[in-house]
C-alpha cells in the first residue's frame, strides 16, 4: 500500500514582470491552479509591487498558524546573484530576506522562481539556512526561460509533495527532481541546497 504524505500547501508571493507594461499578464497562478485542482495540494498567492508590501505578506506567512499549513514559500520575481527584484531598481537581497524571516522558518522550503538568484557562493545559502531555520533553498543559478522555468516550477512543486519535511525527505524529493524530469534542471541549472546541521524526526504521514 503506498504511502500517504501530507500535503503542503505553497505560500505564493509574485513580483511584476514587465515593470514598463502594467498590461502585462504574465503569472504563475496558472501552475498553483493546477496543482490544486489536480488535488496535489493548497495555495495561497499574493502579488506584490514594493519592499512594503513585500514584507507585509512575508509578515503573514511568517505565523505559525499560516507557515505549518503552508511551508512552501515560492518567491517569483526576476533576479540576480543573491537578490529578488521588487522593481527593475528594486532589489531585495538574501540577507534581507533572512534578517525578516528571522528563524520563523523551521522545517520550511524557499523556492525562487527567480533568475540566478542561487548563483552565490554555497557559504552564503547555507548561512541564509542557518539563520532562518529552513530545511532547503531551491532556485535557479543561471537566467531562465520564462515557458521552461515554469514548466520546471510545476515538477519541483510537484515532487515537494511527495515526501515529509525532514533532511531524509527532502533529498529523497531531490532525488526525484533529477531522476523523474529529464534533463530540465540541468539546462535550467536549478539548484537544491540543503540545511544539513538540521535533523528533523520523522513525521507521521497521513492523508491531509
Amino acid at each position: 500500500m503506498a504511502r500517504k504524505i501530507k500535503k503542503k500547501g505553497i505560500y505564493c508571493i509574485e513580483g511584476l514582470w514587465d515593470h514598463h507594461n502594467i498590461q502585462d499578464q504574465s503569472t504563475v497562478l496558472p501552475i498553483l491552479d493546477l496543482l490544486e485542482k489536480r488535488g496535489y495540494c493548497n495555495y495561497i498567492y499574493h502579488d506584490c509591487a514594493t519592499k512594503s508590501e513585500l514584507e507585509y505578506f512575508l509578515d503573514k506567512w511568517k505565523n505559525k498558524s499560516v507557515n505549518e499549513k503552508y511551508p512552501i514559500l515560492y518567491l517569483a520575481f526576476h533576479g540576480d546573484p543573491s537578490n529578488i527584484f521588487i522593481t527593475h531598481k528594486d532589489k531585495y537581497s538574501l540577507k534581507e530576506l533572512a534578517d525578516f524571516l528571522g528563524d520563523k522558518c523551521k522545517g520550511k522550503i524557499i523556492y525562487f522562481g527567480s533568475c540566478s538568484t542561487l548563483n552565490i557562493d554555497k557559504r552564503r545559502i547555507n548561512s541564509f539556512l542557518e539563520k532562518t531555520g529552513a530545511i532547503a533553498a531551491i532556485g535557479y543559478k543561471t537566467d531562465i526561460d520564462w515557458i521552461q522555468s515554469t514548466a520546471c516550477d510545476l515538477f519541483v512543486l510537484e515532487a515537494l509533495q511527495t515526501d515529509s519535511l525532514d533532511t531524509k525527505g527532502i533529498k529523497r524529493m531531490h532525488k526525484k527532481i533529477i531522476t523523474d524530469y529529464g534533463n530540465l534542471h540541468k539546462i535550467l541549472d536549478l539548484r537544491v541546497v540543503i540545511n544539513d546541521k538540521l535533523h528533523f524526526r520523522r513525521q507521521k504521514n497521513i492523508a491531509s
